[in-house]
């Protein structure tokens, strides 16, 4: 095989690739039902990792200040502000996809 035949057949392929790329349609990968646990799942565990970070930085703060509950209980009340702060976001974010995902799927129909 020359080296003209193997630049050719590389051409070849390369434009059966764009052609397939532009033919390809994206699908969901999960069912919907799975997908709205997996953002359920990921906003408790958004809640709940703020509370954690605030009551370790709490228990640590006391323990270095030897002010046992106070700075526990401070910090867990804004790792919980700051948890639901996320969890807002993220409903923002799932509506946002979910406009656009029926805002393409109405395009689709016409």
């Amino acid at each position: 095989m020359t080296e003209s035949d193997k630049k050719s057949e590389i051409e070849v392929l390369s434009e059966r690739l764009i052609a397939l790329k532009r033919n390809k349609v994206e699908e969901p990968l999960l069912d919907d039902h799975y997908s709205q646990a997996h953002f359920a799942w990921r906003m408790v565990i958004e809640l709940v990792a703020g509370l954690a970070i605030g009551f370790g930085i709490g228990w640590g703060l006391d323990y270095l200040f030897n002010s046992k509950p106070l700075f526990m209980i401070l910090f867990i009340l804004l790792g919980m502000a700051a948890g639901i702060n996320v969890m807002l976001k993220t409903a923002k974010e799932i509506g946002a996809e979910q406009v656009r995902h029926t805002n393409s799927a109405k395009k689709k129909e016409k």
